[in-house]
């Protein structure tokens, strides 16, 4: 009986764990803007409404400045926030929770909608502005 090596197992195993959290530019219904353009528009008129997808701890560690937190299974009770002219760019740390919450957005009428290019892995990567806190300490 042939034996299956352990590297083929291995290799395998790793697959089946990190292909869910694998995401490709062409996974987004949204088109993307790249942290360039973000750094334009934060401060003009024409800046959309900055929607950082991640839980409130992730948020206090560091974010894009002026973001929103609006962690995504909040999303959908919080619609309301993110009507607008202007559109809004959703953001999480790697992209999957944006994918996520596209079909949200757009499933409830909201059709502006922008992704970061890169999420914010490759903001920090790209070496831009962040801010940190704005999440409210606990007791402990």
């Amino acid at each position: 009986m042939d034996k299956v090596p352990d590297t083929f197992r291995i290799v395998c195993f790793l697959l089946l764990v990190i292909a869910p959290f694998l995401v490709f530019p062409e996974d987004f219904l949204s088109p993307g803007l790249t942290p360039e353009d973000v750094l334009k528009r934060i401060d003009s008129a024409d800046a959309p409404l900055i929607v950082d997808l991640r839980a409130p701890v992730e948020f206090g560690i560091a974010h894009i400045p002026g973001a929103t937190n609006i962690p995504l299974p909040e999303l959908e009770n919080r619609l309301e926030e993110l009507r607008g002219d202007k559109g809004v760019l959703i953001y999480c740390l790697n992209g999957s929770r944006t994918r996520d919450a596209e079909p949200i957005l757009y499933g409830n009428d909201i059709r502006n909608v922008y992704h970061l290019d890169g999420s914010f892995e490759g903001w920090i990567r790209g070496k831009y502005p962040f801010e940190k806190g704005g999440v409210k300490k606990t007791g402990w």
